[in-house]
Order: C-alpha cells, then structure tokens, then sequence
C-alpha cells in the first residue's frame, strides 16, 4: 500500500480538530455585552428621552385623549383667522308686492365672505359699510333708515331668538314668527315694540350659523321700507 496517503490523513485529521476547536470556542464564548457599545451615563440620557423626552411616545389613553379634543375643535383656529367681507355682485331686479300692488326695483347682490351667504338689496340703500362685524346700508328715507347684516357663529336659530330676547327683554310686540326665504333658509321674524321707529330683526339660519338681519327707519318712511326689508330678506340663501 502506498504510505504516501499517512500525511494527507494526518493533515485532514489536524484540519478537522483545529475547526471543532473554533466552533467549540464560539459556542461557548460570552456574548459581547451591548453595555460595552456606550458608557453607562450615555444609557441613562437616552432613556431618559425614551420616557419623558419631547420624541418619547405617549401612552394609548393619552393620544386617544388628545386626538378626541383636536375632533372637538377642529376648526379653533380657521374662526380666529376668518375676517369678514363683503363681495358686491351681479345687479338683480327685485319685486315686492304690498297691498296687493306689485313694484320691481333695481338691486345690488352681495355675498358675506368667508360664510358663502348671499342677499341682495335695494340699489337706493346706497353702499355697504363694515362696521366691526355688521355690514351695513343706510339711506335717508325722511330721515336715516338702516338695514344691518351680521353673522351669528357657531348658533343655531332657537338660540339666537333666546340671546335677542335676552339682550332686548320686553321689546318685542310678541313672539318670534317663522318664516322662509325664497333661497330655502328657515328664519323667524319679530318687530320692536317702538311707536318712534319701525324696526325689527329677521334672523335666517345656515351651516350652523345665523344671519341677522336689523332693520330701522322712521315711521314716516314705513311704507317703502316695509318693501325694501321684504325685497332683502325674501333674497337671503347660500352660493351653490
């Protein structure tokens, strides 16, 4: 038998010893700690902004809690940022009947801005001032006659009738009377108890806001304000 084959066997036995050393060397060898990747002050920092840094995540109870208040209020800030405006718009023929006599006159459309909430009035009424937050027209009708709008926020009709009533007890002939505009908008009516002025407020709910509508003018100029407060209210509704 050729002997030449004693150091190839040797050397493939030798291999295979060397090789279970290692694999025994690394079964057995501790685990590099990862303590040993960053000093112990550097663990605490970071587990400190794990718990109460401005990155940490807050518990379940505390996002649900969050996220329910931000539902609440969805709209907090775009009301404070919202300004009121008034866009003049296309000129309208408006016709009122009164005693059974039907009068067409020339009229002015406008729209409150940022609410999308349309009414026209008499061109005669002249132009429209903002003042604070009312928009108002006034005209000399044998003395000074005024139609005011104003956006009631975030308030439905019974609870505008209710402030009214509150800020102006024992003013009022009788009750609040509903009423429709031609647009669709529900509202409710009522007139001063004034022998001096005729004067009354309409009130026209939309989109979870009321438009309030203040009429006043003296009694001498009744009977063409009477038309005009009906040509604007009847003209009331929202853009499409």
């Amino acid at each position: 038998m050729d002997k030449g084959w004693v150091p190839t066997l040797l050397a493939v036995v030798l291999v295979m010893m060397v090789a279970g050393a290692i694999k025994q060397s690394l079964q057995y060898a501790p685990a590099t700690p990862v303590s040993n990747q960053y000093s112990p002050q550097e663990a605490s920092v970071e587990e400190g902004v794990g718990k109460n840094g401005a990155d940490a995540p807050k518990p379940a109870d505390e996002v649900s809690e969050a996220e329910e208040k931000r539902a609440l209020v969805p709209g907090a800030d775009a009301s404070e940022a919202a300004k009121l405006s008034i866009v003049v718009g296309d000129d309208v023929k408006l016709e009122t009947s009164l005693e059974h006599e039907t009068a067409t006159f020339d009229g002015t459309e406008y729209t409150i801005e940022p609410y999308g909430v349309i009414f026209a009035v008499r061109t005669d009424m002249g132009e429209p001032v903002v003042e604070g937050e009312r928009i108002v027209f006034s005209r000399d009708l044998s003395g000074e006659a005024t139609i005011s709008y104003e956006v009631m926020e975030n308030t439905s009709l019974n609870e505008a009738v209710i402030k009214e009533l509150q800020d102006h007890e024992d003013s009022f002939y009788g009750e609040f009377i509903e009423t429709t505009s031609k647009g669709g908008l529900k509202g409710k009516h009522n007139q001063y108890k004034d022998d001096s002025v005729f004067s009354g407020v309409f009130f026209y709910e939309f989109d979870r806001h009321v438009l309030r509508i203040d009429y006043r003018c003296p009694i001498a100029a009744v009977d063409p304000m009477v038309r005009i407060v009906n040509e604007t209210v009847d003209s009331v509704k929202m853009r499409i």
